[in-house]
């Protein structure tokens, strides 16, 4: 055998592995060869494809479009639709040019999405772009996260008060059903009636009317809220019909008792369950001569009679250290109906205030000026006074009967002769009992009851009766006065005092 070489040695032994690999290959002892693949799947994308305004073509099955936008096209509806996370998009298609091409990165924080328009002579596409693929996990924490969402968006649907969101080219985006119940003008009309709309992070609450489209209801009132989102401007109305119909009511209410306490000579001072003057009248101001502008604005209870003290309009207080007590003692006597009294001020005036329970806490004081009344008052008694002192000095024993026969006064002397104390028995005293004193002063067993009879029958009487036992006369006079009332009239002359009046008359 020839000598083989090295060369010839190491081609034999390359070819001999070749052949054995080969072979446990076919066999199938040696693993498939890894194919290369990429690190990640390509990038998911959606088409859509349109024709002026007009969806004609898109790739994006049942997630588009929103059937809750109330939108005019299809391409607003896009717009409003990718809003959230674009910006703001040209409003119309046609305004990119053929043959260009517009793209658009998300605003949203850590999210690579970017859209891309292109734009043909007879079309526009658009194209969303993922940033990368959503594994199994993120596309499960979405469906997870737009269940929980769910509960809250229907709620939000079904609320009462409506709710809608502009975006940020104010076009209606999303409403729920109470805003959408609206008529279509409305939500329009509201949003315009705010003027500029926040700013980021800032909210403003206005009261607006909205008056009725043909004018044949009255106006509905909102309290309306905007709030700066990231997606445009949310707007939040409460109706709030009702409670202006009843601070209307309230205040034409206020108005008109102003006007009926305005003409009254009566100080009227009203003070709300907070203590604060709710109403005064003019009469108060000349009553007390506090400023206009002082009651204006709206003193407390406390304040309003730290004044009066110091215009000396109400006495002053005998213990200042308790005075607020004394204005707290007296605002809670008032509201429980049971506050009357009457202030003597150094002027002479006289003053009656009366205090008042109103409704929902509230608490009124009335002043009048009664210096009149109590001046006539005072001199009616003093003319009383003086007549009856008049009536006293006289020899005449007098009394005056009512209808009815009871004693309505004497003078001193009637009691005196009779025994009788008017002040104590004066309303229980009749004419039985007159008749029954009379009898044990001046005993005449027949006589007294005749003459009871004829004074009770109102005849007039006069007679002059010689008394028993050396007792004298007695003079007796029974005459109306008037009004059914009648006088009696008693004047006793003594056994001595008779005898010389006898020999004048004789």
């Amino acid at each position: 055998m020839a000598t083989m070489t090295i060369t010839e040695i190491a081609a034999l032994l390359a070819g001999a592995t070749l052949l054995s690999l080969a072979v446990i290959w076919l066999a199938g002892l040696l693993p498939n060869p890894v194919r290369p693949r990429p690190d990640r799947p390509a990038a998911p994308q959606c088409h859509f494809l349109f024709r002026g305004a007009t969806l004609i073509d898109h790739d994006a099955g049942a997630l588009w479009p929103d059937e809750s936008d109330a939108a005019d096209d299809d391409w607003s509806r896009f717009r409003n639709w990718l809003a959230f996370r674009f910006g703001t998009l040209p409003t119309d298609p046609h305004s990119i040019t053929a043959g260009k091409s517009l793209t658009f990165d998300s605003t949203l924080p850590d999210d690579p999405a970017r859209l891309e328009l292109q734009a043909s002579a007879r079309s526009l596409r658009a194209t969303l772009h993922e940033g990368g693929p959503s594994c199994p996990a993120h596309l499960h924490e979405g469906r997870r996260r737009l269940m929980v969402l769910d509960v809250p968006k229907a709620a939000l649907h079904a609320a009462p008060q409506p709710v809608w969101i502009l975006g940020r080219d104010g076009h209606l985006i999303w409403q729920n059903d109470a805003a959408g119940a609206f008529p279509s003008d409305s939500i329009t009309r509201m949003s315009a009636a705010l003027g500029p709309l926040p700013e980021p992070t800032d909210t403003r609450t206005q009261r607006i009317s909205l008056p009725d489209a043909d004018g044949n209801a009255p106006d509905r009132w909102f309290d309306l809220t905007v709030t700066h989102m990231q997606a445009g401007h949310a707007f939040y109305a409460c109706d709030i019909t009702a409670l202006v119909s009843a601070e209307t009511a309230q205040r034409d209410f206020v108005q008109t008792l102003g006007r009926t306490f305005a003409d009254l000579p009566t100080g009227l001072a009203v003070f709300d369950r907070a203590k604060s003057l709710a109403l005064f009248n003019p009469a108060l101001i000349d009553l007390t001569g506090l400023p206009a502008g002082f009651l204006s604005a709206r003193p407390n209870v406390m304040s309003f009679f730290d004044m009066l003290r110091d215009a000396q309009v109400m006495p002053e207080p005998k213990n200042y250290a308790n005075w607020r007590s004394q204005i707290n003692d007296m605002v809670s006597a008032a509201r429980g109906g049971l506050y009357q009294d009457c202030w003597s001020l150094a002027t002479g005036q006289t003053y009656r205030i009366t205090g008042r329970p109103h409704p929902n806490g509230a608490v009124a004081f009335l002043f009048e000026d009664i210096s009149l009344e109590v001046s006539e008052a005072r001199n009616h008694r003093s003319e009383m006074d003086l007549r009856q002192a008049v009536i006293d000095n006289l020899d005449a024993a007098i009394a005056v009967l009512s209808p009815d026969h009871r004693l309505m006064f004497c003078n001193a002397g009637f009691g005196t002769l009779l025994g009788i104390d008017p002040d104590s028995s004066l309303a229980d005293t009749r004419l039985r009992d007159i008749v029954s004193a009379c009898q044990a002063r001046f005993p005449q067993s027949t006589l007294w009851p005749i003459l009871e009879r004829q004074i009770a029958t109102g005849a007039p009487v006069s007679e002059r009766i010689t008394l028993a036992q050396g007792a004298g006369q007695l003079d007796l006079r029974h005459i109306p006065v008037g009004r059914g009332n009648t006088m009696l009239s008693l004047c006793h002359h003594a056994a001595k005092d008779a005898a010389l009046t006898q020999e004048r008359t004789g």
